[in-house]
């Protein structure tokens, strides 16, 4: 059911257009527990940032408090997230949309960092710009 509706909120993401920039999904796994992103709107004339997230386990409870663990970072500045559009924690899949206020002007790459409790390293989900404009 988590995949579907990660499918769901990707295929949104799509069809409105927020996606046009060459967005490639992220995972990582890590202790079992998959976590998928994929940038949405991160044009850089937007005032907010989103990105769909999916995290899926292997009977582990997904108790993660996402807008503390998550960071957004460009050019040397740190964003927390302004909002989580999805579903509360427990249990094993978990999906949504998380927002940030846009880092203006827009860095070439942007790298999402998420801290999770139990992992030793923070995870790093970079997106590079380069010269590419929508």
């Amino acid at each position: 059911m988590g995949n579907l509706k990660f499918a769901a909120v990707l295929a949104l993401l799509i069809s409105v257009g927020v996606a046009a920039w060459p967005n490639v999904t992220q995972k990582s796994v890590v202790q079992g527990v998959t976590v998928a992103v994929t940038p949405g709107n991160v044009a850089a004339d937007s005032g907010m940032w989103d990105f769909a997230v999916a995290f899926s386990s292997k009977g582990r409870r997904l108790d993660d408090e996402v807008m503390e663990n998550f960071v957004l970072v460009g050019d040397g500045r740190s964003m927390k997230p302004l909002a989580w559009e999805g579903e509360k924690a427990g249990g094993t899949h978990r999906v949504g949309v998380l927002k940030f206020i846009a880092i203006q002007p827009r860095p070439k790459e942007l790298e999402l960092r998420l801290v999770r409790p139990s992992e030793a390293k923070p995870r790093m989900f970079r997106f590079s710009f380069g010269d590419w404009a929508a």
